[in-house]
């Protein structure tokens, strides 16, 4: 049987997961296949550093990779937006099918480079974009085709889901993020993880895939850890709640919702049991019902296991000699759904006045948005002489919320709104 031909574009951590399984599981790998995968050559910055591979394999030049007739498939695992989009346009041009880590060109110019591909009879995966070792996009593409998603809950970052989990325990979220950083979780500039970018990224392809919507990331709505206290963890977990960065997609009446933001979650959800550096998808379909998918997000080898199960799918079918697949028809494509229309419950925690009359004042804010109280905690005054109240709402608009939140920020009784934290599921109307 004629080989299947690899080059690898980057051999950092996942990378050399990846060459070493190449290498040390020729014969698993090949059964699989239907023919042996050969490691022909991988792309590196420094030839001298010590690699998985010899150095005879190893090269400085990406066309020697993308350009290259010995090469059938290329596994592009350098990350960013650049080089990395126009590395794998110049592959797919040239025919050559590209599997991908690289959650920033897929979910910025997926649409675009798929079209390539299909034009050019390739083939453009990249399971491991999202979840790292946990299979979602072919089980979304495949295993729940034959349903109509109707949600999708996500914890699709380990690093922030490692901070939460630390910020539960009492940390506060520079010491988590700190932590984060010393186990290797966090980068030295963790804006991407801590600011909800990389999350943004991943639901931007999460949601093409469950829902047939192509958004790009600066369109949907994302909000950090920044600013978060851990009282308010200690307080969600009072009202039966835990705190996690949660993407979220729902199918609606007008259109698909879409954001990426810290959320309260029953504790008897499956989402709210996620912790340390886990990640989990959520979805509901209108024929499997509740379905999650969960394990390790990140990290060389189950990265590099998302990697490898699209390597094996480009190389069964180039061994059968089947066509590369088409573009997949999604149908009609819904529209974004505006934020403000979006309904949650939510939680508020306000600094106030130690005197009477301050809730009757707070509730006739909410009343006059048309916002149902559900629960109510309240502490007596500080050292700074000022009393807290928590508030737990009944579900409302996006935009009522905020201008609630407006509202008692201006009342005289009201020294700041500590925080509002938007509560996804649960009993008392909340959103489902």
């Amino acid at each position: 049987m004629k080989p299947i031909r690899i080059g690898i574009l980057g051999l950092g951590t996942v990378g050399q997961s990846v060459a070493r399984a190449l290498l040390e599981r020729r014969d698993l790998l090949a059964r699989s296949a239907g023919a042996p995968l050969v490691l022909q050559r991988a792309v590196v910055r420094d030839l001298d550093k010590p690699r998985a591979i010899p150095r005879e394999q190893l090269t400085t030049e990406i066309a020697r990779v993308t350009e290259a007739d010995d090469i059938d498939v290329v596994v592009e695992l350098m990350g960013g937006l650049e080089p990395a989009r126009t590395v794998i346009e110049a592959a797919l041009s040239r025919g050559k099918s590209v599997v991908t880590a690289n959650k920033r060109v897929v979910s910025w110019h997926g649409p675009s480079l798929l079209s390539l591909a299909a034009k050019k009879g390739a083939e453009l995966r990249y399971e491991a974009a999202v979840g790292g070792g946990i299979p979602l996009i072919a089980p979304l593409l495949d295993d729940l085709a034959a349903n109509r998603l109707l949600e999708l809950r996500a914890i699709i970052n380990g690093t922030t889901n490692y901070i939460l989990t630390r910020m539960a325990a009492g940390d506060t979220l520079d010491v988590a993020l700190a932590e984060a950083q010393r186990l290797g979780y966090a980068e030295a500039d963790p804006s991407d993880d801590v600011d909800a970018v990389d999350a943004a990224d991943k639901l931007a392809i999460l949601v093409r895939h469950a829902f047939g919507l192509t958004v790009p990331p600066r369109e949907i709505f994302r909000q950090g850890l920044r600013g978060l206290d851990p009282r308010d963890i200690a307080y969600g977990r009072e009202f039966g709640y835990a705190l996690k960065l949660l993407a979220l997609a729902r199918r609606g009446t007008n259109g698909i919702e879409a954001r990426v933001h810290p959320a309260f979650v029953p504790i008897a959800h499956p989402l709210a049991r996620i912790d340390g550096a886990q990640n989990a998808v959520h979805v509901v379909g209108d024929l499997c019902g509740p379905v999650m998918f969960s394990g390790q997000g990140a990290g060389g080898d189950a990265t590099a296991s998302a990697v490898l199960a699209d390597l094996l799918h480009v190389s069964r079918r180039m061994a059968l000699g089947d066509p590369a697949p088409t573009v997949r028809d999604f149908g009609p494509e819904p529209k974004l759904a505006p934020l403000a229309e979006a309904r949650t419950r939510c939680y508020f925690r306000l600094a106030v006045e130690d005197q009477p009359g301050v809730f009757a004042q707070v509730t006739q804010v909410l009343a006059q948005q048309s916002i149902g109280l559900a629960s109510v905690l309240q502490r007596e005054p500080g050292k700074m002489g000022s009393a807290e109240v928590v508030l737990l709402t009944y579900a409302a608009p996006e935009a009522a919320l905020a201008s609630a939140e407006e509202q008692l920020a201006r009342l005289s009784c009201v020294r700041a709104v500590r925080a509002r934290i938007r509560v996804e599921g649960g009993d008392s109307g909340g959103a489902a």
